[in-house]
């Protein structure tokens, strides 16, 4: 190996070690209850319980929930318009292949 390349190496080593310790420790944070008294386990699982039942409201979107609702009708909208835009790009591009002229080299 040339020194560029072992100096190279030993700068990633040097400088994702913090990087290392960084992220473990943010990891760990929120599984640990701390010195001013953090939530437990059956808390947490209180409050998951919690953001789920406000997710599950109507109109709320995110954390998992449906984008298109509960109704057939919101998706077949949502479908209708998305092959329509595709496929007036698709012809547009058909129609400018046809249209075009062949050169001869």
């Amino acid at each position: 190996m040339n020194s560029l390349t072992i100096v190279t190496i030993a700068s990633i080593l040097i400088a994702m070690g913090p990087l290392a310790f960084t992220l473990y420790q943010t990891a760990s944070a929120q599984y640990v209850a701390g010195p001013q008294g953090g939530l437990t386990v059956e808390d947490q699982l209180k409050l998951a319980r919690e953001k789920v039942a406000n997710a599950q409201q109507a109109g709320a979107y995110g954390s998992g929930t449906a984008f298109f609702g509960h109704s057939i009708g919101e998706a077949a909208i949502y479908t209708a318009v998305i092959v329509a835009i595709f496929g007036a790009v698709a012809a547009a591009f058909f129609v400018m292949s046809r249209s075009r002229k062949t050169v001869s080299a």
